[in-house]
């Protein structure tokens, strides 16, 4: 006999586990792929050298995971509501497990670029399915403490994925950092077999959005592929790059043509968007591209290329990171319950920019420890996602909250893939396409630096848009 445990799902079960029970056991699934992209980032030069690539080729692997991730998210959020979510998480583990032996066998980049794009669009089912799951299973209570539990995995891949990775490439070498995912995988499996409960699926005859789903992989596909391209050389004006940002542009005006006339079966409403907390989490969540994805993708960099460090010795560093966000994580999520969100994301992205703005300066010569404590300075900064990914469900009707998970999950995703592209044509722009000179590579990454601590500041203005006094439960 089904069990109603909350207003959002029902479970069949015996015995329905607590919300956080299952929150658990998806946070252990989650934690697989955002495991892989940590020890993934920190390898990137390793591969890069291996495969006799260019920065900009093994950007292109970067943005296609997050990219292939990002486009996904519409797809499971309309799947979360036809297989029961159970099922849901266990095909994208098993396909998540192809995509990491495939990119675990390659020789070759397009090879890797094909496992990639398996393992993001696995990820973005996985981790938006996971998402919606929880929501539902917490029934709108205690939301701030429920995202700082799904912000499990974005706490602890910092601290032991790079140092993990490092020690693969060290000992072994860089095809182990997807051959490692395998164990992972199937103790994740282990688990939600044996203890997630199955979630009903919604009895409706909504049919999938093929035509907004194409409408938005037009929109964000040509706009990271014309930054992409605008990466390559530096020049903006060449066809290669307006074009595909042309293309992206119209899909945008016409999607939400499209929407405002079909508001009933569209993957992401425009009735979202007259919430006004959900306005600013949206562009917020878009722009945190830069101070999460954009930090993980330079920093490795930087630390080799320029601090000379090796791989596990970067890993080892960026443990001060992971520290930083394990201290604040549980301080933010009760604090974003209480006061609401406007005020902790606004000193969030100060302090932000305050510990971010220092690597511009420093140089080869910065003594460890100053480069250490600045590192678990900006970790602590970086728990700010959890209220505004708390204030995104703020005055959400049930209704919706499958569409807004969606929604959040797509434009974070696009917006790290974006933020990605936009630092790695920074970091060429400087460095040109032959061997870089000392100071080349210094002005670089100091530019680099500079782009995300103003674009974590820029972030401030949608910020006072955020609710002051949270509400405890979701409209």
């Amino acid at each position: 006999m089904a069990q109603q445990i909350s207003p959002y799902t029902t479970i069949r079960t015996q015995k329905a586990p607590s919300p956080m029970k299952s929150a658990m056991i998806l946070v252990l699934a989650m934690i697989v792929p955002m495991l892989d992209t940590t020890m993934t980032n920190i390898g990137i030069n390793t591969i890069l050298k291996d495969l006799n690539s260019t920065v900009n080729t093994m950007q292109w692997i970067t943005t296609a995971y997050v990219l292939a991730l990002g486009l996904a998210v519409p797809l499971a959020g309309w799947l979360i509501d036809k297989v029961s979510g159970k099922l849901l998480v266990e095909i994208s583990l098993v396909t998540f497990l192809i995509g990491s032996i495939m990119s675990g066998i390659s020789t070759s980049v397009s090879t890797l670029m094909i496992g990639r794009i398996i393992q993001g669009a696995a990820a973005g089912v996985l981790i938006s399915a996971s998402q919606t799951l929880i929501v539902r299973a917490a029934g709108g209570k205690n939301l701030g403490k429920m995202m700082a539990t799904v912000g499990l995995p974005i706490v602890f891949a910092p601290i032991i994925g790079p140092t993990i990775g490092g020690a693969l490439i060290k000992f072994l070498n860089w095809h182990w950092l997807f051959y490692v995912n395998i164990p992972v995988i199937l103790i994740a499996l282990f688990f939600v077999i044996m203890w997630l409960p199955t979630f009903d699926t919604d009895k409706s005859d909504k049919g999938f959005d093929f035509t907004g789903f194409i409408l938005l992989v037009g929109l964000f596909s040509g706009l990271v592929v014309g930054i992409t391209n605008f990466s390559t050389d530096d020049v903006f004006g060449k066809m290669n790059v307006l074009f595909p940002i042309f293309i992206g542009i119209d899909c945008l005006i016409l999607y939400i043509i499209y929407a405002y006339m079909n508001s009933k079966k569209v993957l992401v409403p425009l009735t979202l968007f007259k919430n006004t907390r959900f306005s600013a989490s949206a562009i917020l969540l878009f722009m945190t591209g830069l101070m999460s994805n954009g930090v993980m993708f330079v920093l490795p960099l930087y630390l080799q290329n320029i601090r000379g460090l090796s791989v596990i010795w970067s890993g080892i560093y960026l443990i001060a990171l992971g520290l930083g966000m394990l201290v604040t994580r549980t301080i933010v999520g009760r604090l974003t319950d209480d006061y609401g969100a406007k005020w902790i994301v606004i000193i969030s992205l100060i302090a932000g920019f305050l510990t971010t703005i220092p690597f511009a300066f420093f140089t080869k010569s910065t003594p460890t420890w100053l480069l250490v404590v600045v590192m678990f300075l900006l970790g602590l900064s970086r728990s700010g996602i959890i209220p505004i990914m708390t204030d995104s469900y703020s005055n959400i009707p049930n209704s919706l909250i499958s569409e807004a998970t969606v929604s959040t999950r797509m434009i974070q995703n696009i917006g790290g893939s974006v933020a990605t592209a936009l630092l790695a044509a920074v970091i060429a722009s400087f460095t040109g396409t032959n061997v870089a000179s000392t100071t080349m590579m210094n002005t670089a990454y100091s530019q680099a630096f500079i782009w995300i601590s103003v674009g974590t500041l820029i972030g401030i203005i949608p910020a006072f848009w955020l609710s002051e006094n949270h509400e405890k439960k979701v409209a």
